[in-house]
């Protein structure tokens, strides 16, 4: 069956960061739905750039995903922290085991500042790690602990993203392998640091 992928945006979201996550789970063969947490599909982005979801997350609310993903943003992680509606989304997929994919200041902003981190290894933008009071931070590009996949930012965003889709593709790990290759990608999976149970 074919895994599928949440993708949290708010206005003043890191387009760059989000953009490089949706191609390259897309290209790995999985469904993508993009969501934006407010009432219309027409996002402000961090840098100007026009961007439109394919749906709200109260359209897809109820559905259950494999992960969800949050790309980072000053302004659109504030966005996402103070959104009721996406924290409960999220701790329904943190219960059910589902992949929580951060990047960037979302693992701080986010999962931090509501304790969903606790007894996690996690990585986070630089300096945002003094926020989170529960987990334990790494200075790494890429951390997976469990079922909780964070990276540091926009720089890492390929390393980040080719971390999920062969995360959830444990069907063809070697596709993934080969799409790091076809786009002339290097130095993954080197660059992640994976805590074992």
């Amino acid at each position: 069956m074919q895994k599928t992928v949440a993708v949290l945006l708010a206005d003043g979201f890191e387009e760059g960061e989000a953009v490089v996550f949706i191609d390259v789970v897309r290209r790995s063969g999985m469904q993508v739905d993009v969501l934006a947490c407010k009432d219309d599909v027409v996002m402000k982005t961090y840098f100007g750039t026009r961007i439109s979801t394919d749906f709200t997350l109260a359209d897809k609310f109820e559905q259950d995903y494999d992960a969800v993903m949050m790309p980072g943003g000053p302004e659109g992680t504030d966005n996402l922290t103070s959104n009721p509606m996406v924290i409960e989304f999220l701790k329904r997929h943190i219960d059910a085991g589902k992949y929580i994919c951060a990047l960037c200041s979302s693992p701080a902003k986010v999962l931090g500042k509501h304790g969903l981190l606790e007894g996690k290894h996690f990585t986070t933008g630089s300096g945002l790690e003094t926020l989170v009071e529960k987990g334990e931070y790494l200075d790494r590009k890429v951390v997976v602990d469990g079922n909780f996949i964070t990276g540091k930012g926009l720089g890492v965003s390929f390393d980040f993203a080719l971390t999920v889709a062969q995360t959830l593709r444990t069907d063809d790990p070697d596709h993934i392998l080969w799409q790091a290759d076809h786009i002339y990608y290097e130095g993954w999976p080197e660059s992640v640091e994976r805590i074992e149970a």
